[in-house]
């Protein structure tokens, strides 16, 4: 599968759920690649400002100085949540203080069946930034197969994640660990 495939294959869903595309952008220091955007304005309450949250998916390829460990995505995603905020801030219109985050994330390297709780260990590390990551999925598109790790999803409000996962997965292959009696 190639990129411009991955993309005909998201589009739909979350135009579907009423996202609104937004071509991606491409920063040398450090190195970061984000191939498209989604946003998607979501109610939190009825309180104007607070009561509004933005949910942002981003595709992006895993720069080459990036490995593969808990540690090394965290600053992956640091650095996507440090982009993300500099796009969205909460006083250009969609007007939004809080965001949430989900990265479908291509990348070069083989997935194997622990990435799962890999990914899963990743969720929880976004300290100091705005963005709170609501779901991370890894994508290898030569070797067609995908690993993926979803936080909790508050009264369903960012349903992306859930959505994507069961679009990407008739597609991609998922390597799942034995079960150790």
């Amino acid at each position: 599968m190639v990129e411009d495939d991955l993309l005909g294959l998201i589009d739909p869903v979350l135009k579907g759920l009423g996202a609104v595309v937004e071509e991606g952008e491409e920063f040398r220091q450090p190195p970061l690649d984000v191939l498209r955007y989604y946003r998607r304005k979501v109610r939190l309450n009825w309180v104007p400002l607070v009561g509004s949250a933005l949910h942002v998916v981003a595709v992006v390829r895993q720069p080459v100085d990036i490995g593969f460990s808990a540690a090394e995505y965290t600053k992956l995603l640091t650095r996507l949540a440090m982009a993300v905020n500099s796009r969205f801030p909460p006083w250009r219109k969609p007007r939004a203080l809080a965001l949430g985050l989900t990265t479908v994330i291509l990348t070069p390297e083989p997935i194997r069946p622990e990435d799962d709780a890999t990914l899963g260990g990743v969720l929880g590390n976004l300290s100091r930034q705005r963005a709170v990551l609501v779901g991370l999925i890894r994508l290898n598109l030569g070797q067609e197969a995908l690993s993926f790790a979803l936080s909790g999803n508050p009264e369903g409000l960012f349903s992306e994640p859930e959505r994507l996962v069961d679009t990407l997965t008739p597609h991609f292959r998922r390597f799942v660990p034995l079960m150790e009696l």
